[in-house]
């Protein structure tokens, strides 16, 4: 078995047990603190985080995309999202940890929203975010009856101000559109089937459009077309398996469902610019 990028229940923590509570809240400076402030690149199975950060700062790592972090901040990263961070000394915070199945729980009676959370995102923090994230510390750390459900309300909430706070971070469409409902689908799909399905006609299919109707809608709101996402998306996961891992480049190439290894190489190098090696011997790993 190839090494592979570190996967944590929580940071640090090695393991397959079954997440033992509802979800996790602990300050910045409990973890980061005895590390250095220094998060080596990371990521988590089936488990979604927010962070706040009051004061302090530094900076974040998502993808290989770097975001300065100047409080008051607040991030969302999505279940296998590669990230680290570099804080400043005794930076202040909190970091909270959600089981894939609390966060959907949660946002039964709004699931629309469910595709707001499946890429990570650096926002400034509005003070409904902040009090919502301080209500669920507070709650986190009692044991008083019907814990779970306050709690699982609380992530709800929490989740509602994200996207609200997100909204201007998407698309152009300020309003509800069933063109906007229909590219959230097709996002969602993509994040779970993209190993297995490349074509834009397929994913068309699946939302009940026209593969020239999804593709209009892709132009019009993001200025891609359906099949540059859809590689968008391919190479985003091929960069992580270069970097991050040492799989050969035909085992990356056989890993997203490519079926020849050359072909996988081609399109890489007409994304990236770079072949898969040369990207590989170009990155380093740590900001």
């Amino acid at each position: 078995m190839q090494p592979d990028i570190p996967n944590y229940a929580l940071y640090g923590e090695e393991g397959t047990a079954l997440f033992p509570d509802t979800m996790h809240c602990e300050s910045i400076a409990s973890r980061s603190r005895q590390l250095d402030w220094r998060i080596a690149p990371h990521r988590h199975h089936r488990l979604h985080q927010f962070f706040l950060l009051e004061s302090g700062g530094g900076s974040i790592a998502l993808d290989g995309q770097f975001h300065e972090l100047i409080p008051p901040v607040a991030i969302t990263i999505p279940h296998l999202t590669v990230h680290g961070f570099r804080f400043h000394k005794e930076t202040q915070g909190w970091v909270i940890t959600i089981p894939q199945q609390v966060l959907d729980e949660a946002l039964k009676s709004t699931p629309d929203l469910i595709a707001e959370f499946s890429t990570p995102a650096v926002v400034s923090a509005t003070p409904e975010i902040a009090a919502s994230i301080k209500q669920i510390e507070t709650e986190h750390r009692n044991s008083r009856k019907s814990r779970h459900g306050y709690l699982t309300h609380l992530v709800g909430i929490l989740a509602i101000d994200f996207a609200r706070r997100l909204e201007q971070h998407r698309f152009d469409i300020q309003k509800k559109s069933p063109e906007k409902t229909h590219l959230q689908t097709f996002l969602a799909l993509l994040e779970e089937r993209y190993m297995e399905c490349h074509s834009a006609g397929g994913y068309a299919a699946a939302i009940g459009l026209t593969t020239q109707h999804l593709n209009r809608l892709c132009q019009q709101v993001t200025g891609r077309t359906t099949s540059k996402i859809i590689q968008e998306r391919l190479m985003l996961e091929a960069k992580r398996s270069l970097v991050y891992t040492r799989m050969s480049v035909s085992e990356v190439a056989y890993s997203l469902g490519f079926t020849d290894p050359a072909h996988f190489s081609r399109l890489f190098r007409q994304n990236i610019g770079l072949s898969p090696k040369a990207f590989r011997n170009s990155i380093e790993l740590v900001p």
